[in-house]
């Protein structure tokens, strides 16, 4: 029963990239958000300007 332990553990460092990458994609994600937002105020603005 030990092993079903052992072996998994051991190879639980390969799998510590997630805990790095979830981050860097919540930051990519935020910023990919606002800047979209941005773009779409400046072409409401823009459309305000043509009336």
């Amino acid at each position: 029963m030990s092993a079903a332990i052992v072996i998994p553990s051991a190879h639980l460092g390969h799998w510590l990239w997630v805990f790095y990458v979830i981050p860097v994609l919540i930051v990519v994600g935020g910023i990919l958000r606002s800047t979209r937002a941005e773009k779409k105020r400046e072409r409401e603005e823009e459309e305000r300007k043509r009336r």
